[in-house]
C-alpha cells in the first residue's frame, strides 16, 4: 500500500557554528502511526519554487516554532516577543502553504503554524497572551511540560467531524496568540479562557486543519490522533 508522503517544514536555527534544519520526532512519529512516510523539507538559497516542492509530497504539516515577529502583522509591541522565527523559514513556510492551497493538498498548521496562516490571510497576533488579553489562562511550556487544559469545539465544523468530540483535553506551549482573525477565516475551536484554538476557511473548511495546540503531545488521545488520520487520509487521495 503506497505510503502518502508528509512533508514537514523545518525548525530553522543557529548551533555549533552551523545553521541547521529539524524537525522534532514526536511530528515525524505521529505521520508514522497515522499510515504515512514524513519528510522534512528545506530551503535552497536563493530559494526555490515552493510549487516544486509540493508538487513532490501528498500533504504539509506547518509545525511550531518561535515568535513572530510583529512587522508581520503591524502588531504594537515587538519588546514582549522572545525568540523570533527566522526571515527565511518565514518566507518558505508562507510560500509552501501557499502552494499546496493551489495545488489542493491537505494541510495540517499546529500553533505557530496556526497563528501563520492566521497572518498570511492578513489576521493579527497577540504579541503576549498573558499581559495584552485580560483573563487568559495558562498556555505555556513549564520546565518543559505542555500546558493541559480543554478546549471546545463548533458542533458544525470540519474539525468537528475529524475530531468526533464536542470537547477534549489537550497540551498547549504558546504566549502569542489569535487577536484578529483573517480575510475569510473562522474560529472553530477555543480554550475555557476564550482563546481561539483552532481555525477554518469558510470557503473551502476542509482543505486545512489549523489547531493552536500540540496534539503530536498527546499521542494516547484517540480524537487528536484522528487530526494526522485526517492528513494522512486526505493526502492519499487521488488528484
Amino acid at each position: 500500500m503506497h505510503q502518502p508522503l508528509i512533508g514537514l517544514n523545518p525548525y530553522y536555527f543557529f548551533h555549533d557554528d552551523a545553521w541547521w534544519f529539524s524537525t522534532k520526532e514526536e511530528y515525524s512519529q505521529a505521520v508514522w502511526a497515522a499510515g504515512g512516510c514524513p519528510v522534512t523539507l528545506n530551503f535552497a538559497h536563493p530559494p526555490v519554487d515552493a510549487a516544486e516542492i509540493i508538487a513532490r509530497i501528498d500533504g504539509l504539516i506547518l509545525v511550531g516554532g518561535p515568535d513572530f515577529d510583529s512587522y508581520f502583522y503591524a502588531g504594537k509591541e515587538p519588546q514582549r516577543l522572545n525568540e523570533l522565527i527566522h526571515p527565511r523559514r518565514e518566507e518558505f513556510d508562507r510560500n509552501l502553504l501557499l502552494a499546496a492551497r493551489d495545488q489542493g493538498k491537505p494541510v495540517l498548521a499546529i500553533c505557530a503554524g496556526m497563528q501563520h496562516i492566521n497572518i498570511i490571510y492578513g489576521g493579527t497576533l497577540y504579541e503576549d497572551l498573558p499581559s495584552q488579553r485580560a483573563g487568559t489562562g495558562e498556555h505555556l511550556e513549564i520546565d518543559g511540560i505542555y500546558t493541559p487544559h480543554k478546549i471546545k469545539l463548533e458542533s458544525k465544523s470540519h474539525l468537528r467531524a475529524v475530531m468526533g468530540v464536542d470537547q477534549v483535553q489537550v497540551r498547549s506551549a504558546h504566549h502569542q496568540g489569535i487577536r484578529q482573525l483573517g480575510k475569510g477565516l473562522k474560529a472553530v475551536a477555543w480554550s475555557p479562557d476564550g482563546v481561539i484554538e483552532a481555525l477554518e476557511d469558510e470557503g473551502q473548511p476542509a482543505s486545512f486543519v489549523a489547531v493552536q495546540w500540540h496534539p503530536e503531545r498527546t499521542p494516547n488521545s484517540a480524537a487528536s490522533q484522528r487530526i494526522f488520520a485526517w492528513l494522512v487520509n486526505s493526502a492519499a487521495r487521488p488528484r
